[in-house]
């Protein structure tokens, strides 16, 4: 699977709203997640505790996916930007997904402004 391929199918899974699915599939064993939301970052380390923080984030706040405004994609990463529909209403948002092994090694998020 190529990470175009990777980034398309992750946002399928968002939708499907399947937190054990989106982790199991999408990140790797030894992931690392870096939210980037609060004056300091919260570190979310590992499976279970990403399916922790991501299901808290689809039941909470995720309310579905709008449009990517910037993709850069390599052989190991995928960077964006985006808008999601949240329970406050629509958001910027931007990730860097850094790949091993074709899953998420190292994730980094936040909001724009």
């Amino acid at each position: 699977m190529t990470n175009q391929e990777f980034y398309e199918n992750h946002l399928l899974l968002l939708e499907k709203n399947d937190v054990n699915e989106l982790v199991e599939h999408d990140y790797h064993d030894d992931a690392v997640m870096i939210l980037l939301v609060a004056e300091e970052p919260i570190y979310v380390v590992g499976k279970e505790a990403l399916k922790v923080q991501l299901g808290d984030y689809l039941t909470n706040i995720y309310r579905g996916f709008v449009s990517t405004e910037k993709l850069a994609i390599t052989e190991d990463s995928i960077h964006l930007e985006a808008t999601i529909n949240t329970a406050w209403g629509p958001s910027r948002v931007y990730d860097a997904l850094f790949m091993k092994d074709g899953k998420i090694f190292r994730h980094y998020s936040g909001l724009k402004g």
